[in-house]
């Protein structure tokens, strides 16, 4: 790298949200190891900032703002092999659900390019990595591409968040040439296919590109499309339900596109959506939405709700756990705010492009997954951190053949282009849509006592379920455990035949037996898996 080319790299703005380690953009007070590191990167002494970095690291692992930092220190310090430049645009916010979905996508970030810069044997070039923020916002993003687009340097970037972000961001990187890969937006509206060009939702959008036919915007993301084909036959073939109440946010591009995407295949195979409520607004009623939707008759509600309408969908799942109401959720619904909801969220269906279970079946998921805990010390990631990942991949890949812009755009447009990702190849479509993109349900089940996650959805097909309870002798009553486990405080004895939830699968327990959990009159606790039947 030239020392224009150092120079350049921290010469934005001081309040400028673009850094390579002279900065940080994560709302808080730094640890002073990491504002040692920052000091030394503006006097360019690359030893000191990458041993206060590392020094860093040992107090926070998790961070994966400073593993770019001590990589991008390190890289300068190789003089022997070439350097090239991507950047990664992020939603900064001092909201705690941006911020949370920024470090995740900067994990997948940090991660490939730590593997990259790390295998020495085989690397052909080392490869560093801008920050940037553009707040999840359309003109902030604008902002961005400009000046990513204006720097030289950079031959890709990882972004944007939602998809009206990268949208507003897509005609800069068409005109200056500058190839964009996003782990996250799912817009129909964003790729030229035919469907999209066709579809009134996109109505405004420009799919005219004045540097040839070739592709800028890819993306490592399921379209929704095929988010909604998914949810659709989860419903048909699990719940044979017929009439669904949806939930949207008139405000983002995505919520519009994954509504119009989910009603479109619902109706095709047969099904009503009874109604369409509008988070957005502002006097939406949860409460009032959810008795309007029982009176219409759903019997599932659809959330196709934005991280910015999260609040409002928050409020929706506690208000129609009174009706028993089925729910199944997008993408933007998989956040652990969900889980802070609790009973009233178990049973929950929703979207994930990828989640960390798949690395029991998938060789190339369980090397992701162990590299992953190994760097961010045992914690876990999800589809937003895999995806990004994958997207720096694509990246790399193509750089290591191709070291311009345009040589980088022409490789990820060739047929025959691949990369190794998270959990298998990839690879693109001529839209820029990834080819063969799977679409991951999960649901909301109780960890334990006070805990909840997100499970595969492989038992029940839903969940909660109805479970009658019996015995070997007529007229006795069952007990209902505090714990699951034989020695364990009884805490209620309904008489056999009476009907309870099911809220977990049987799980096999140290005193033999399998034990499910249930509530029973407002009342949680475990059952043996041989005083309970199933519901048909």
């Amino acid at each position: 790298m030239t020392l224009v080319g150092i120079i350049a790299s921290l010469n934005y703005k001081d309040n400028f949200p673009i850094t390579f380690g002279e900065k940080t953009l994560i709302p808080g007070e730094p640890l002073s190891t990491k504002e040692e590191g920052m000091k030394y990167v503006k006097e360019k002494k690359w030893q000191q900032a990458a041993n206060s970095f590392k020094e860093s690291l040992k107090k926070a692992p998790n961070d994966p703002e400073t593993r770019i930092f001590l990589n991008n220190a390190k890289v300068q310090l190789n003089k022997a092999l070439p350097k090239y430049t991507i950047a990664v645009s992020v939603p900064i916010t001092k909201n705690n659900n941006d911020q949370n979905n920024a470090l995740e996508i900067l994990r997948g970030v940090a991660q490939a390019q730590d593997e990259n810069n790390s295998n020495e044997s085989s690397n052909r070039f080392l490869l560093k990595v801008k920050i940037a923020s553009d707040k999840n916002n359309p003109e902030d993003a604008k902002q961005i591409a400009t000046a990513l687009a204006k720097d030289s340097e950079v031959l890709g970037v990882v972004g944007h968040y939602a998809s009206d972000v990268t949208i507003a961001a897509k005609s800069i990187y068409e005109s200056r040439e500058l190839v964009a890969i996003t782990p996250i937006s799912t817009s129909i509206c964003l790729t030229k296919t035919p469907l999209s060009i066709k579809s009134p939702i996109c109505k405004n959008q420009n799919y005219d590109r004045s540097n040839g036919s070739k592709t800028y915007v890819f993306r490592t993301v399921p379209s929704d499309t095929q988010t909604a084909n998914k949810l659709e036959n989860y419903i048909k073939q699990n719940w044979n339900e017929k009439k669904v109440a949806v939930f949207f946010d008139s405000n983002s591009d995505y919520s519009k596109s994954l509504k119009f995407e989910f009603k479109k295949a619902f109706e095709e195979a047969g099904g009503s959506i009874t109604e369409e409520f509008n988070l957005y607004e502002q006097n939406f009623n949860p409460a009032q939405s959810v008795e309007e939707a029982v009176e219409d008759g759903a019997e599932v509600l659809m959330l196709a709700s934005s991280t910015n309408t999260l609040e409002q969908t928050k409020k929706v799942v506690k208000a129609s756990a009174q009706h028993e109401l089925k729910i199944i959720a997008g993408d933007d619904v998989y956040t652990p705010d969900i889980l802070n909801i609790g009973d009233e969220a178990i049973g929950m269906v929703v979207a994930a492009f990828w989640h960390i279970d798949r690395s029991n079946t998938n060789n190339e998921s369980s090397k992701f997954v162990n590299k992953s805990k190994e760097l961010w010390g045992g914690a876990d990631v999800n589809w937003r951190t895999a995806l990004a990942y994958d997207a720096t991949q694509a990246l790399i890949a193509a750089i290591d053949r191709q070291q311009t812009r345009s040589g980088v755009k022409e490789e990820l447009n060739l047929g025959a282009f691949y990369a190794s990702g998270a959990f298998g190849k990839i690879e693109f479509e001529p839209s820029g849509d990834r080819k063969n993109s799977p679409v991951q349900l999960v649901c909301v089940v109780r960890k334990n006592n006070n805990n909840y996650e997100f499970n595969i959805c492989t038992y029940p097909e839903q969940l909660p379920k109805i479970g009658i309870l019996r015995t070997n002798s007529d007229g006795e009553n069952v007990n209902i455990r505090e714990q699951c486990t034989r020695k364990s405080k009884v805490i209620v004895s309904p008489p056999s035949g009476t009907e309870v939830k099911i809220t977990s699968k049987p799980l096999k327990q140290n005193d033999g037996y399998s034990w499910y959990r249930v509530i029973h009159d407002n009342k949680e606790g475990c059952v043996r898996d041989d005083v309970i039947t199933e519901k048909k």
